[in-house]
């Protein structure tokens, strides 16, 4: 029996002599395809079988495995005149997207997002390192890793001449409360028990910006500027910093694009 799917492939592995698998989201879930002779010229579903494609997927089962059968390309965000940074960046987003994905398991605001962000790749209507950011936040926050950001973690202060990140607590942290939390522990010089914590630290414009994003719909995820440089610079690392740590690994792909950004 065929069915079919709507899908984005984040993934294509040659296999066989002329075969792909590919590793397609959707809404109900991330699942491996194989698609027979796609690697050849003569192949109806080349195009189809290409990493950053949205499409309609045809597809039938055949011990304990997905095959597909046909299908339609909906949207290509990645084309042969793509800059090197905006490839380097879908293929980092594609990285995460699996990392924070499973099987038979509801993807549709993933499966948005991700959409969303290679649109906005592709037609470059943000700058990459909006998109990387937003992206980073919105993974932390649909896998249950979003930092509380209502206030310091100890006095409760919502605005504070200084305020920090605490990247392993996932909460903030005052000036005054850092400072007299350092007066109170002795830190080792060597640090067995990861009692050094991971503290970034933020201005008024980049704490609004985090506290945005993790709030907002996916329609309005973008919906924000940010022109200083130095509020630029600690928004994106506290985005990045956060989401490695919590997903406790690096990606090739992010490796590649600190190589070549703008």
């Amino acid at each position: 029996m065929k069915k079919a799917v709507d899908g984005l492939i984040l993934r294509e592995l040659p296999t066989g002599e002329s075969d792909k698998l590919l590793t397609v989201l959707t809404a109900e879930g991330r699942f491996l395809m194989t698609a027979k002779g796609a690697r050849s010229m003569r192949s109806k579903v080349m195009s189809l079988c290409t990493i950053f494609t949205y499409g309609n997927f045809e597809y039938y089962e055949k011990y304990d495995r997905r095959w597909l059968s046909g299908g339609s390309v909906l949207e290509s965000f990645v084309g042969p005149n793509a800059e090197l940074e905006g490839i380097a960046l879908a293929s980092y987003l594609s990285q995460v997207a699996h990392e924070i994905t499973e099987e038979n398991v509801d993807c549709s605001e993933v499966l948005r997002m991700t959409l969303n962000s290679l649109y906005c790749i592709k037609k470059q209507s943000k700058p990459l390192w909006q998109i990387k950011a937003v992206y980073e936040l919105f993974a932390a926050v649909s896998s249950g890793y979003a930092p509380d950001l209502a206030g310091c973690d100890s006095c409760g202060a919502e605005e504070s001449e200084s305020m920090w990140l605490d990247v392993m607590n996932g909460a903030l942290v005052c000036g005054d409360c850092l400072r007299k939390r350092a007066e109170n522990l002795a830190l080792p010089e060597f640090d067995e028990y990861s009692v050094r914590n991971v503290l970034l630290p933020l201005d008024a414009s980049s704490l609004a910006c985090l506290r945005f994003v993790t709030a907002a719909p996916i329609e309005r995820a973008f919906a924000f500027t940010l022109k200083s440089e130095e509020s630029r610079s600690y928004f994106c690392r506290a985005a990045e910093t956060d989401i490695l740590h919590h997903l406790e690994r690096s990606f090739d792909a992010l490796d590649f694009y600190h190589q070549v950004e703008p």
